[in-house]
């Protein structure tokens, strides 16, 4: 199955144009310049996509949640299934190795497929299931960390009384990083690994986790709060800067000051760098997968 895909070069050099044409935010004179930025639509006609996330082996893949499948594409070609009866899958995420990680919200299980062979990896903590796997990231020991939350009907169901985010460890063994009352989404770490960055849906902020080397919580803490959209997926670059999907794409120095924000024309839900250089940002909007080119490099799986 392939997908329509289409180009908007969006090319202007005064960023006010930029603005009314492309839908990118002004920027603060100190923010990264997005000016000359061109915006790339690689699929769209999908119903609400997610879990975006690059392969060490140069594709991309991304989740169209509600009608569980999950596509793949290469750059310069257009996106194809690459997998059907996905089980709700919400969040992806690859390691070094290229093994593809993924929380399937609505079999409430975490996956891993190496090559063809799909594995469950955990489905249970203390014998009850999970709420609903949202989204993913691996930790440069290898070390699966998730997001659990009861969204939609999984509240009628949930046998766990709290939210929360776990780990997965070496040993295949999972472990409660941190419980919350409310619900959390998406997932990313800092460049050196010691901070786990988390959005909070119900209380619109994004908290930083800073891990011990066990991986267990050392402190929570309100990295930034959003008041004004809900918070979803997130990703980060190279200098520690934190690009959060609310609507927009804000993006956030490692001290939360913003540089600025920008717009897809649609309403971005998760972010993720890729290719060769590293400064390929990818975007889902909804129906829609964006591409454009960024000025700082992103981190890569590690």
């Amino acid at each position: 199955m392939r997908i329509a895909m289409k180009t908007s070069k969006c090319k202007h050099w005064l960023a006010a144009m930029l603005t009314a044409w492309c839908g990118l935010a002004a920027l603060p004179a100190a923010a990264q310049d997005y000016s000359k930025s061109e915006i790339q639509e690689i699929a769209r006609e999908l119903r609400f996509t997610d879990g975006i996330a690059w392969s060490p082996a140069g594709y991309l893949v991304f989740s169209d949640v509600p009608n569980n499948r999950i596509f793949r594409y290469v750059p310069g070609g257009k996106a194809i299934l690459a997998r059907d009866h996905s089980h709700g899958a919400a969040g992806n995420a690859y390691d070094k190795n290229g093994v593809l990680y993924t929380a399937e919200s609505a079999a409430r299980r975490i996956t891993q497929t190496q090559g063809e062979t799909l594995t469950t990896l955990a489905s249970k903590w203390e014998g009850k299931a999970f709420n609903g796997p949202n989204d993913i990231a691996v930790r440069r020991n290898g070390e699966v960390f998730f997001s659990d939350a009861a969204y939609g009907s999984a509240r009628k169901t949930r046998e766990i009384a709290h939210n929360g985010v776990y780990r997965i460890t070496a040993k295949g063994e999972v472990a409660l990083v941190k419980a919350f009352e409310t619900r959390v989404n998406g997932l990313a770490f800092s460049p050196d690994d010691n901070t786990l960055y988390v959005t909070d849906t119900d209380r619109r902020l994004v908290l930083a986790i800073d891990l011990n080397g066990r991986g267990e919580a050392k402190d929570v803490r309100e990295f930034v709060a959003i008041p004004d959209a809900i918070p979803a997926g997130l990703c980060v670059d190279k200098r520690g800067s934190v690009y959060v999907a609310a609507s927009t794409i804000r993006i956030f120095d490692k001290d939360a000051r913003e540089l600025g924000r920008f717009n897809v024309n649609g309403e971005a839900t998760d972010c993720v760098f890729g290719e060769a250089d590293g400064k390929a940002l990818f975007v889902t909007a909804r129906s829609r997968v964006y591409r454009l080119q960024n000025p700082v490099e992103g981190l890569l799986p590690h």
